[in-house]
């Protein structure tokens, strides 16, 4: 079994998740692809509680082959090189494979044990609006780039556009 690894705060999902997803699943022909819902990002701010983000994930990934998980929360995993360790014990069988937007390049080397992440599973980073060439530049052998059509919603520009929780009906 071939299993993408879908990791992601997800706050909110969009589109362009399930573009990246997607593309993911059909180019490298996998079997499912696990949204990975992180409790918390430590590279981000305080996000919106996981349930709610749990909730934006799967209305996007009800699609076949795509299952939402809190998995990380489960296994009490805050960082991403955690979950691949954890899951690889629990699933010696299974192929993985770790999916990422491009627009995650930029940050990447800032994960913690960045350098165990790339050397335990293969990588696939889809492409993203504005992610220039040379922010590929540091990806190792381990890395696939994958060339789509770009996408343009971002969660960032959704949260912005958001009204305050005293607003919301």
């Amino acid at each position: 079994m071939r299993v993408g690894l879908f990791g992601g705060t997800f706050d909110p999902a969009h589109a362009g998740h399930l573009h990246v997803a997607q593309t993911a699943l059909e180019r490298l022909h996998l079997d499912r692809v696990w949204w990975l819902v992180t409790p918390q990002n430590p590279l981000k701010p305080q996000s919106a509680p996981l349930r709610e983000r749990m909730r934006s994930a799967q209305r996007l990934a009800h699609k076949p082959k795509m299952i939402v998980t809190d998995l990380e929360t489960r296994l009490h995993c805050a960082y991403t090189y955690q979950t691949l360790r954890a899951l690889k014990r629990l699933y010696p069988r299974v192929h993985f494979v770790f999916i990422m937007g491009a627009d995650n390049l930029a940050n990447f080397r800032k994960w913690r044990n960045w350098r165990e992440i790339e050397q335990s599973v293969p990588i696939a980073v889809v492409s993203r609006p504005g992610v220039t060439a040379r922010a590929r530049t540091g990806m190792s052998r381990h890395w696939t780039y994958i060339n789509a059509r770009n996408h343009w919603e971002s969660s960032s520009a959704l949260r912005g556009r958001r009204l305050p929780v005293a607003e919301r009906g």
